[in-house]
């Protein structure tokens, strides 16, 4: 059996069934980022990894590489409510790589950390065959404080923040050379994405219970909700806040919208739940501070992961990006 015939998520399940859990240890393997009990509060740690042909397209800048690869390991922060503290990168170049691009590319990292109140502190160099780039990144929460896959409950509501689809579609014109103009914001969604960093610290203090920055696609990431926390979601299609940009090119070019907005991932938008009668609360909250939230489903119990379009009740295909399939 190979790699490619599991797939990502079967070697994830793998690695958490055998890496035993220390005693300090309050969540481990499986969820956004680690929480570790350091006297009294948690220390939150996650690590991303970039490889340049895999994640990004043709003419991407050194500034977009390094932008992105902090932002990857801060939106599992955001996930998790945590503070940002620091970063760390162990970057592979090729040996005849321009030293002015590895020079825009640190300068990307170093701009895009201080943007969040975060510092590069650290790392390792090696020389590799293309552009590898691991990040670490480390935050605080305070217990009692802290976002989980596994935290929803029946009767919460399910949300999301801002609009979904833009970065895949993005993707898709950059990917397919496709005319640019007009969509310049949705190419600016995949190259220079932004952490909601904010909002997560925001979400945990005001009553959200479970959280996961959207990456794989909102279809995958509320199945993983759903699985951690052994309860089932109700989805309504109506209530999607698809972005109106990714409506516009989908129809346009004869794609399908929901593929863009449910099954292509990187839009590091929070998919969350919240106790019921803390949802205003939190809608208030994000208002304050810019950021949209909208309400698309509730938690019931059961398993699954469902979704009502046009008044009829479906699954949801449990699919999105992966990686080795």
């Amino acid at each position: 059996m190979k790699v490619s015939d599991v797939g990502e998520r079967a070697l994830v399940e793998l690695a958490r069934r055998t890496f035993k859990i220390g005693p300090k240890v309050k969540v481990g393997i499986g969820d956004d980022a680690a929480a570790i009990d350091i006297d009294g509060r948690y220390l939150i740690a996650t690590t991303d990894m970039l490889v340049a042909s895999t994640h990004f397209p043709q003419g991407t800048t050194a500034e977009q590489m390094g932008h992105k690869a902090v932002i990857v390991n801060l939106s599992d922060l955001a996930a998790m409510g945590a503070e940002p503290l620091a970063l760390i990168f162990s970057v592979g170049l090729p040996r005849e790589l321009d030293v002015g691009f590895v020079r825009r590319m640190i300068r990307g990292m170093d701009l895009t950390a201080r943007r969040y109140g975060a510092y590069v502190v650290g790392g390792d160099l090696d020389e590799s065959d293309d552009i590898t780039i691991a990040g670490a990144a480390f935050g605080l929460a305070s217990k009692g404080q802290l976002l989980t896959r596994s935290g929803a409950k029946p009767r919460d509501v399910i949300a999301v923040t801002g609009q979904l689809g833009a970065a895949s579609a993005g993707l898709k014109i950059l990917l397919g050379r496709l005319p640019a103009k007009g969509y310049e914001k949705l190419i600016k969604a995949q190259l220079e994405p932004i952490a909601r960093v904010r909002e997560g610290i925001l979400l945990v203090k005001n009553g959200a219970r479970a959280a996961i920055d959207i990456t794989d696609g909102l279809a995958a990431n509320l199945w993983q909700i759903s699985r951690m926390s052994k309860a089932k979601f109700i989805i309504d299609r109506e209530k999607v806040p698809i972005h109106p940009l990714v409506q516009k090119f989908a129809d346009r070019h004869g794609f399908d919208v929901e593929d863009f907005a449910f099954f292509g991932g990187e839009d590091f938008e929070l998919l969350f739940t919240v106790r019921r009668r803390s949802w205003k609360k939190v809608q208030l909250a994000l208002k304050r501070i810019g950021t949209t939230a909208a309400a698309i489903g509730y938690v019931t119990r059961g398993r699954g992961v469902y979704i009502r379009k046009h008044g009829v009740l479906e699954k949801l295909p449990d699919r999105g990006y992966e990686h080795f399939k």
